[in-house]
């Protein structure tokens, strides 16, 4: 078999679109996801979520966050005074992979303290987003903790 330039630039041409068909295969096998699904609907809403940023500044002492390790625990210590119902959400957000994200409703009641248990949770970098309302007034805290 002799070697030209004709038999050169079909092996060049085949090498190619296996090339890029490979591209397009590991292209397709990316997760694109968005970071939230109604994130116009959440952008609408942001001056809502300003107003509870703003309250919580306002509070002399924030959320208070403590990994128990050996517990694999999160005690989550609310402010203020101890006469005032608390209920709200807590969130954790992984930046990494939006499927394991987490949602724990809660109504403590009149105590000031939270535990999620965090057995089925995978280690790594996480954001803890606190939606709660104490007293008829709304907070929001976001604080980021690695597992």
């Amino acid at each position: 078999m002799q070697f030209n330039w004709g038999t050169g630039l079909t092996i060049f041409f085949i090498i190619f679109v296996a090339a890029l068909g490979f591209v397009l295969y590991q292209a397709k096998q990316q997760d694109n996801s968005l970071v939230m699904d109604n994130y116009y609907e959440e952008d609408l809403k942001y001056q809502q979520q300003f107003d509870k940023i703003k309250n919580t500044s306002e509070l002399p002492e924030k959320v208070i966050i403590e990994y128990n390790k050996a517990g694999k625990m999160l005690v989550l210590s609310f402010p203020g005074d101890s006469t005032a119902s608390i209920s709200g959400s807590v969130i954790l957000y992984n930046p990494a992979y939006q499927k394991s994200d987490v949602k724990y409703d809660f109504n403590i009641g009149k105590r000031s303290k939270y535990n999620i248990s965090l057995d089925k949770i995978s280690l790594g970098r996480w954001k803890i987003k606190i939606d709660w309302q104490q007293s008829d007034k709304k907070y929001y805290q976001e604080e980021e903790i690695i597992l």
